[in-house]
């Protein structure tokens, strides 16, 4: 499956949204698509205007791909687990946003996503970032959180 999440703001991400339906045809996954309050049509998609934290860290963990909007906080979720994020920052050229600094925080951490700024693009991102995501098989987080775990019932197995 392909996630994408276009987060909260209160500006349509069309953009995103008619690229995705666009390129789902062609893709050999579903795709389901946090659509926000944006206004696109994706009849080959699942479309969901919001979702719960829950729902949306479970689509993160299940996807072989997410495609995030430049919102720190979706690009650290991705990354946390364990993906390579997609990430295609709105742009206020488009009215996706007041102002670029999507774009610019981006930029500052195009060495840890794969960076779109032309729409046209997606595609091949999207080919890269799973290329990406099997190989660096990083999951930093979930990789602690296993260690510890074991540490614990180690150390609860000791006799007293």
């Amino acid at each position: 499956m392909i996630f994408a999440t276009v987060g909260t703001h209160e500006d349509p991400f069309n953009r995103l949204i008619v690229e995705l339906e666009r390129l789902q045809p062609g893709l050999a996954e579903p795709v389901v698509i946090q659509s926000g309050y944006s206004t696109a049509a994706a009849p080959h998609c699942t479309v969901v205007p919001m979702m719960t934290f829950a729902e949306l860290q479970d689509h993160m963990a299940r996807a072989r791909v997410v495609v995030t909007h430049g919102g720190p906080a979706s690009i650290m979720q991705a990354l946390a687990h364990g993906k390579v994020p997609v990430v295609v920052p709105r742009q206020a050229k488009f009215g996706e946003h007041v102002d670029d600094h999507q774009v610019r925080f981006s930029a500052r951490i195009a060495d840890r996503v794969v960076r779109v700024l032309d729409i046209g693009e997606l595609s091949v991102a999207l080919t890269t970032a799973a290329r990406r995501s099997t190989a660096s098989n990083a999951n930093p987080a979930a990789a602690f959180a296993a260690r510890f775990d074991g540490l614990c019932e180690e150390v609860l197995a000791r006799p007293r």
